[in-house]
């Protein structure tokens, strides 16, 4: 396809189903699940760690949807980057992605009980996904220099 036909594709509109919520309490971090969607955890207790995708609901604004350059905040030259080449939260569309590490399934209370997550309680939940190492790692990935600090922060 050439440049000219790629401007042409018509963009489509999608809908996004949210399949749960994050809570975050003084007892730990939870995936609550939503009841009609929990039979898609089956076996998921089979993996140590999980990408969660989640919407960034406090920054679905027009303002945060228009923003197309960032400036990452352990960025010392105070550069200007593009938000694809950034972690904002400010985006065309607002999706995060964590890897968290999988400590408990509750099936009683349609729970997923995990380590961390950079989400808010309250965040919705759009997917989850197994960590595969063999598909999700890549040894000797190239990070702009602010992120060089952050390589080692999280261990899977």
């Amino acid at each position: 396809m050439s440049l000219l036909e790629l401007a042409e594709v018509s963009y489509l509109e999608f809908v996004i189903q949210q399949i749960g919520h994050v809570k975050k309490d003084e007892s730990g971090i939870y995936l609550v699940i939503d009841l009609k969607y929990w039979d898609a955890t089956i076996h998921v207790d089979l993996f140590s760690h999980l990408i969660v995708l989640w919407w960034i609901h406090e920054r679905d604004t027009i303002e945060d949807r228009s923003t197309l350059i960032s400036f990452p905040p352990r960025n010392k030259g105070n550069e200007p980057s593009g938000v694809f080449s950034s972690r904002s939260p400010s985006r065309p569309n607002p999706i995060g992605h964590t890897i968290v590490r999988l400590l408990e399934v509750d099936n009683r209370n349609k729970l997923l009980k995990i380590d961390h997550m950079d989400a808010h309680d309250g965040s919705p939940i759009i997917d989850i996904k197994p960590y595969l190492p063999s598909s999700d790692k890549v040894d000797n990935a190239g990070v702009a220099p602010w992120f060089k600090d952050l390589e080692r922060r999280y261990t899977i």
